[in-house]
C-alpha cells in the first residue's frame, strides 16, 4: 500500500510494508532527529480497501507500527478486508494499535458473499439463520421473499455490505496481544545465506555486524567461508548500493568491513554517508568505504530540503549582523540559494544540502580566478580605450 507520510515540513509517498532494515533511513530522509512517530494518511487513490471517513485525513503513529499494520493488512484475503473495513467503520476512531489488533481479530466477524439484501436473505434462509426459518416447511420457504428476508436479518444483526460482502462488524471482539515491536539498531545489512545455489532451501538470515560470528559458524559447518557462501538476497541501510557491487570481486569482504566500520558512527554521519552517496552516485560497498575515509571534505546540513531555504540559511549565517535586510524583500530566495549551491558545488539529496568535495555550506562567496582575470582584462581594455582617446583629443582629431 502507498502512504503519504509527512514530518515537518518534509512530505512523501511509500510504498509499504518494508523491511524493517529500511525504516531507518525513511525517518532520515523525513529529517527525523529523533523518535520515531510521523504523520500519515491514506490517500483515497490507493486505499480503496479501507472506509472513506478514515481517509485524506492525517494521523499520527509509530512508524515501525505503521509497518507492521501495512504487513499484517497486506496479508488479509479480501473477505477479511471486508469485514476489516466493516469493523473500522463503526469504529472510525481507532488508532494504530487498534487497526493492528483488528489485522489479528477479524475472523470473529461473519463475512457472507452477498451484495445485496437478496443474496444475503438467500444465505439466511439456505443456513437457518433466523429463528423463524427453522420452524418453517420447504412449502412455505420456496415462498418466502428473500430481500425481506435479507432486510430482517440486517435490521437484527446491524449488519452492512462492503465491497460485495455482507459483514456483521457488532461481533468483533478485540483479541488479547502482547506486539513487540524489533527496532534493528546497529544493523547495517541483511543476508540471506546457503551453502551453495542448490541448497537455498537451507538459507538463513544474517544481520550484520551483528550475526558475523555466527556466519562464520555456519559457514565453517559447510566447510566454506562467509566470501564462498551463496547469497540469495541483500538488504541494505544504504539505499544507493544496486546491482552494481555484486559484480565486485570481493564485495562479500567489504560488506563486511563496511557494516564493522558503520558501527561506529554516529547517526548523523551515516545520514551524511547516504547524502554523500547520493551525490556522487556511490552504487557499491568498496566505494560506500572510500566515502567514509573522505566525509570530513564534504560540509553537510541536514536541515535544509530546498534552494529558497538554502539561500535564506546562507543569508542569515554568513551576512554581517547589521545587515539591511529591506534589500531582499524582494529577492527571489529559491533562485538566489540555487546559485550560490552552484558556486559551492553543492546539491540538494533527500537527506538534505551537501556542499562539493571541499566546499563549505556558509562561507563567504569570493570572485572566482576566472571571473577575476575578466575584470582585470575589462579594466585594461577600458584604460586602453581612455589613453586612445585623449591621444586623438591631442592630435586635433575630436
Amino acid at each position: 500500500m502507498t502512504i503519504r507520510l509527512r514530518y515537518g515540513d518534509k512530505e512523501m509517498s511509500w510504498g509499504m510494508p518494508v523491511s524493517a532494515i529500511n525504516l531507518q533511513d525513511i525517518l532520515d530522509r523525513m529529517n527525523v532527529q529523533s523518535g520515531r512517530e510521523i504523520e500519515f494518511m491514506f490517500s483515497k487513490y490507493d486505499m480503496v480497501d479501507l472506509p472513506a471517513n478514515i481517509l485524506d485525513k492525517w494521523y499520527k503513529a509509530d512508524i515501525y507500527k505503521l509497518n507492521v499494520f501495512a504487513e499484517r493488512f497486506q496479508r488479509l484475503e479480501d473477505h477479511q478486508k471486508a469485514g476489516f473495513k466493516s469493523v473500522l467503520m463503526r469504529n472510525p476512531d481507532s488508532g494504530i494499535d487498534d487497526m493492528i489488533a483488528m489485522t489479528y481479530g477479524i475472523d470473529c466477524v461473519p463475512v457472507y458473499p452477498a451484495a445485496t439484501y437478496a443474496e444475503i436473505g438467500e444465505i439466511a434462509v439456505d443456513n437457518e439463520m433466523l429463528p423463524e426459518i427453522e420452524e418453517c416447511s420447504d412449502a412455505v420457504i420456496g415462498l418466502l421473499d428473500y430481500e425481506k428476508v435479507g432486510k430482517l436479518l440486517a435490521e437484527r444483526d446491524n449488519g452492512i455490505f462492503v465491497d460485495g460482502y455482507y459483514c456483521m462488524p457488532d461481533s468483533y471482539e478485540e483479541p488479547d496481544i502482547s506486539l513487540t515491536i524489533e527496532v534493528p539498531d546497529k544493523r547495517f545489512f541483511r543476508v540471506l545465506v546457503s551453502p551453495s545455489a542448490t541448497t537455498t532451501d537451507q538459507a538463513q538470515w544474517f544481520s550484520l555486524p551483528e550475526d558475523i560470528r555466527r556466519l562464520r559458524e555456519y559457514s565453517a559447518e559447510h566447510n566454506s567461508t562467509p566470501e564462498q557462501m551463496y547469497i540469495t538476497e541483500v538488504e541494505s541501510v544504504l539505499p544507493n548500493i544496486t546491482d552494481a557491487a555484486y559484480y565486485e570481486a570481493y564485495w562479500v569482504e567489504d560488506m563486511i568491513a563496511l557494516s564493522e566500520q558503520m558501527t561506529c558512527m554516529s547517526k548523523a554521519q551515516i545520514v551524511k554517508l547516504k547524502a554523500v552517496m547520493e551525490s556522487e552516485n556511490i552504487q557499491t560497498f568498496s566505494g560506500a568505504r572510500e566515502a567514509i575515509d573522505c566525509l570530513n571534505e564534504y560540509d553537510f546540513d541536514p536541515m535544509v530540503q530546498d534552494e529558497s531555504q538554502y539561500g535564506k540559511v546562507y543569508v542569515c549565517r554568513v551576512f554581517p549582523t547589521n545587515f539591511d535586510w529591506s534589500v531582499l524583500e524582494n529577492c527571489d530566495m529559491d533562485d538566489f540559494g540555487r546559485q550560490v549551491l552552484a558556486r559551492k558545488h553543492g546539491e540538494l539529496t533527500e537527506y538534505g544540502v551537501l556542499s562539493g568535495k571541499g566546499q563549505k555550506l556558509y562561507t563567504t562567496l569570493t570572485a572566482e580566478p576566472e571571473t577575476i582575470e575578466e575584470a582585470e582584462k575589462l579594466t585594461e581594455d577600458e584604460s586602453e580605450t581612455e589613453d586612445e582617446s585623449e591621444e586623438m583629443s591631442m592630435g586635433g582629431m575630436t
